[in-house]
């Protein structure tokens, strides 16, 4: 401890920072001013100043309180850039001032683990054991102590410490058994190390590197059909990555029969809708098999069924021939003849052409599509998909989109649905049923889409349209209940967005029960992210084991990171990533990673989301911190909190609040929606 207390000493502490010296006065400033100063700059994503007006405050404040604080943020964004043996320096002087502040042997711990000082490490997160009663922290300093121990005693000292993480604190459970299972893989009992990395999956389906992991598990297993189907399913998560797809392709030999039905995707028999649906009202075209940016992939075959008659018009040449309902039906691109064949379903060709068809259902009828193949299509979902309406078959190059001209009033309940997670809560699914509405109602007004061949598509660009599959008996209650009813701005339908968990606070500021945000520091922002959600909160589940939408941890690898960068700028190996720019609230808007090869700095919630977690991640309000082995990062943890961009209807906190307040779907709505009225559509 004194030795870090004379190397503190023997820091050139006394030289004011550049970008502070220019303009402080002549008495060199207030310090408590400076460190206001520091706080801004650090939001502002300047690192550097923020950190040189830090040190420029311990240098010169007497004030035991300030000092603390300016050592805490200083320890934090040190620890942030990997500078480990800087930031004990400072920490050791806060230990001085503190000797029994939690925070101080907690960022010890985390620091001398990065510099492989082990036996050091341990007794730092032992003393922060001993220095709070929260569960929280107690665990965050517990999980820090088991990584250490797989270094220092070994994996079975881990796991013991691990356990006790694993069967008392919900909020890590995905990455503690994701250190189980690199534990148990040490002591060569993979079997069991497999259950614990697909129970990681269970608690947090979106973390990345578990399902990496499952997918090398599963192949070092000889496990070679699941092994194929989980590095397929990462190629459509992060369809660049050449490892993924190389893997999938070395692996399909494995796949026995046709082997896009041995994915996740939905495969139907017959159409589950007997009666005809309505179609009231104004029409919309929507694109089919849309990928992320809103365009609809290229089809060169589907099989469809119809509920009724139903008559197959060619746009130039007019009807070309009719058929009868619950028959199989086939439309597929002929490269040969570089035509559309249709055949009947005796496998006949009942027309050839060069030029788009419609089918046309008779009386209401609803078309089943069935096993489209989608050759191009990355990170599409390619499940059957029931549709009201018409389909048309619109020709493009070597194959066509799929477009649905039905009634937006036909999507409201399975959007709804599919939003919805199978919840039965009749007010919570009439306020997401109002938004959905809504937002067809506005998006159907906009030009959202460069071709003016439809006006909407089925994926997260626009809304997910899963198919009228997936639709409840509640659901569609709730669009029958709330029928013709949006949100209005005005006499305009208003922007009715939507988010899956707030964490807290939306992005409009609206209250969820969350913990007050603190004055935005580096310290207090990663100490908030230390903390689990309050239990109050309205999107938190009772079942706090799936609580990963509100509150996740994910522990990732720089080498996939390196990679996704790498292939598009030169950043070599990692050496750090640090933080910049942040909102007011704490979401991230840019960041800086420092490798071998050069500097990045990656600007836009979707550009970090992409480079750290092929776009896995759930928000940008997360903190992030390199555990070091040798000179390069062995990892990152990264601790986030909600899902989503916080704006407009918390889907989870909907149904909080109908669950546990008993409210109305309107209450909801003015609680998410303050500035908006409900309104018969306009």
């Amino acid at each position: 401890m004194i030795k870090f207390a004379i190397a503190l000493l023997c820091l050139p502490l006394h030289t004011a920072p550049a970008a502070y010296a220019a303009s402080a006065p002549a008495g060199g400033g207030s310090p408590a001013g400076v460190y206001a100063d520091a706080a801004a700059l650090w939001l502002d994503g300047k690192y550097d100043d923020a950190s040189g007006d830090l040190k420029y405050v311990l240098s010169r404040s007497s004030d035991p309180a300030l000092n603390t604080a300016a050592m805490r943020d200083l320890a934090v964004l040190l620890a942030e850039a990997g500078k480990n043996k800087e930031a004990l320096a400072y920490l050791a002087k806060g230990e001085l001032l503190a000797p029994d502040d939690f925070y101080i042997q907690f960022e010890k711990g985390w620091s001398l683990l990065s510099l492989e000082k082990y036996k050091e490490a341990r007794a730092s997160f032992e003393k922060a054991l001993t220095l709070t009663a929260s569960l929280d922290l107690a665990s965050q300093a517990r999980f820090g102590l088991a990584i250490t121990e797989a270094e220092l005693a070994g994996p079975d000292e881990a796991i013991d410490q691990l356990r006790s993480v694993y069967s008392r604190y919900p909020y890590l459970l995905s990455p503690a058994t994701e250190l189980i299972s690199a534990d148990l893989e040490r002591l060569n009992k993979r079997p069991h190390a497999l259950n614990f990395i697909k129970e990681a999956l269970s608690y947090d389906p979106r973390n990345i590197q578990a399902e990496i992991d499952l997918a090398r598990i599963y192949e070092e297993s000889g496990l070679y059909l699941p092994a194929w189907q989980t590095y397929y399913t990462l190629s459509d998560m992060d369809p660049e990555e050449p490892v993924f797809r190389k893997k999938a392709q070395q692996l399909l030999k494995y796949a026995q029969g046709k082997a896009e039905n041995l994915l996740y995707w939905a495969r139907m028999d017959w159409p589950s809708h007997k009666n005809p649906v309505p179609l009231d009202g104004p029409r919309v075209k929507l694109g089919l098999y849309a990928d992320l940016k809103g365009v609809p992939s290229l089809v060169t075959s589907f099989t469809f069924i119809t509920t009724s008659d139903f008559d197959i018009i060619d746009t130039r040449l007019g009807k070309i021939t009719s058929g009868k309902s619950g028959m199989p039906w086939s439309i597929s691109y002929n490269e040969a003849d570089q035509a559309c064949e249709i055949k009947d379903s005796l496998s006949s060709t009942a027309h050839a052409t060069h030029n788009s068809v419609r089918i046309v259902p008779k009386s209401g009828g609803v078309i089943l599509i069935k096993n489209p193949e989608l050759p191009d299509a990355v990170g599409v979902n390619r499940g059957d998909k029931e549709v009201a309406g018409e389909l048309l078959a619109l020709a493009q190059g070597k194959g066509f989109w799929l477009i649905n001209e039905t009634s937006p009033e036909a999507l409201v309940s399975p959007i709804t649905a599919s939003l919805s997670d199978g919840s039965r809560l009749p007010e919570s699914l009439k306020a997401v049923a109002v938004t959905v509405r809504t937002k067809l109602a506005r998006l159907a007004g906009l030009d959202s889409h460069e071709s003016r061949e439809y006006h909407l598509c089925d994926s997260a660009h626009c809304l997910p349209f899963q198919g009228l599959q997936v639709e409840s008996q509640a659901s569609a209650a709730a669009a029958a209940d709330t029928r013709g009813e949006i949100l209005a701005d005005g006499d305009k339908p208003a922007p009715a967005d939507y988010h899956r968990a707030c964490g807290g606070f939306t992005a409009g500021g609206v209250n969820d029960g969350g913990r007050a945000l603190p004055r935005m520091t580096p310290f207090n922002f990663y100490a908030y992210t230390l903390m689990a959600p309050p239990d109050r909160l309205n999107c938190l589940p009772e079942d706090k084991t799936t609580s990963s939408d509100v509150y996740w941890t994910l522990l990732l690898k720089p080498r996939w990171i390196e990679s996704r960068l790498n292939r598009s700028g030169r950043v070599g190996r990692i050496l750090a990533i640090i933080p910049l720019a942040r909102e007011a609230g704490g979401k991230l808007k840019s960041m800086r990673v420092q490798g071998t090869g050069g500097t990045l700095v990656i600007e836009g919630a979707a550009a970090i989301q992409k480079a750290l977690g092929a776009g896995m991640l759930r928000s940008n309000l997360f903190s992030i911190r390199p555990v070091f082995r040798g000179k390069y990062p062995a990892f990152f943890i990264v601790r986030g909190i909600g899902t989503g961009d916080g704006r407009g209807l918390c889907l989870l906190g909907a149904r909080g609040m109908a669950k546990n307040g008993g409210a109305r779907y309107r209450d909801i709505l003015a609680h998410y929606f303050p500035l908006y009225k409900v309104r018969k559509g306009l």
